[in-house]
């Protein structure tokens, strides 16, 4: 199975990093995301999108010029809110710079949509669980064969666990590790929205909040340790005015299946005709996977060329 990333709450920020860029294609990718998670809403009777803000608190003056400056940048109008004095927020969070909010943003309830597509491909028939054996799944002219299943094409998504991949293993995925934590306090209270200050902090359900996440390239185990709960428990005192009392209910990992150029990956091998690979969504997948689905879906079936940022013919290791 592959390493996925364990996560409650896929966070969908349309301006992430120190310097306050925009995503990548974001004007794209949220529009088809929230299609397909409003369909999957609707057809399932379940919410599994929740759009809030983000607030982002700026940690010194030169946050605050960049946060102007991207404020003035027409590209960014649509996904920044306005600029709020030090102390306008909810008095729970240390503000000593100000805060400006990212519009457009929210976060998905992973486990719950996993959940409900998992319980509707086993009602349907086409769910298997068990480990995949890349041994086991042969050629025999326009198809392949695993078992007694036979099809004229594969689709692999398998994260970090691409590594293991005959066909597709050459490809330059770069794992990163990440942690978060599930935390309770009785005492803690925040509106509805996602605070980031040196991590992000999401109020997830009464009394219950998100913190994340680390990022280590170096220790690929997607166990959980302690120096990562240490790191976010010391972050959420520093982004609190106050101490709070802060119990860990739980503690998740996992590896993002990142790349060298940070860009997805998508395509059909350039010699094993019928083998596609969709993979290398990072920390975004929840806002990239929806997009990425249906350039693929396209290009198999109605042979719509893909993006050349995410096509894997950018690379030549596989040829």
């Amino acid at each position: 199975m592959p390493n996925a990333w364990s996560v409650a709450a896929g966070i969908i920020n349309p301006v992430t990093g120190r310097w306050m860029t925009k995503s990548w294609n974001i004007d794209t990718l949220l529009p088809e995301a929230t299609r397909t998670y409003s369909e999957i809403e609707n057809t399932f009777k379940v919410q599994v999108y929740y759009r809030l803000p983000v607030r982002r608190y700026c940690q010194n003056d030169e946050d605050i010029k960049r946060c102007g400056r991207r404020q003035r940048n027409p590209r960014y109008a649509n996904v920044l809110g306005g600029y709020a004095d030090a102390g306008a927020g909810p008095d729970a969070i240390l503000d000593t710079h100000g805060s400006f909010e990212i519009l457009l943003a929210g976060y998905v309830d992973l486990p719950l949509l996993i959940q409900t597509l998992h319980k509707h491909f086993q009602q349907t028939g086409t769910w298997i669980d068990q480990r995949f054996d890349h041994a086991q799944l042969k050629a025999d002219g326009n198809h392949w064969h695993y078992g007694a299943m036979s099809a004229s094409r594969v689709i692999f998504c398998e994260g970090t666990a691409i590594k293991e991949n005959p066909w597709f293993n050459k490809l330059p995925l770069t794992p990163a590790k990440g942690e978060t934590l599930i935390l309770r306090s009785e005492t803690l209270h925040l509106p509805p929205s996602i605070y980031h200050s040196t991590k992000w902090l999401l109020p997830y359900q009464p009394q219950r909040f998100r913190i994340g996440a680390t990022y280590d390239e170096a220790d690929l185990d997607p166990a959980p340790t302690e120096a990562g709960k240490a790191e976010l428990l010391q972050a959420a005192t520093q982004i609190l005015s106050e101490d709070h009392h802060l119990k860990v209910e739980a503690h998740m990992a996992g590896l993002r299946p990142s790349t060298s150029d940070a860009r997805p990956l998508l395509g059909e091998h350039p010699i094993s005709k019928g083998l596609f690979v969709l993979n290398g969504l990072g920390s975004k997948g929840a806002s990239v996977g929806p997009e990425m689905s249906r350039q693929l879906f396209e290009h198999i079936f109605n042979n719509e060329a893909l993006d050349p940022e995410v096509d894997i013919q950018r690379f030549e290791s596989l040829a």
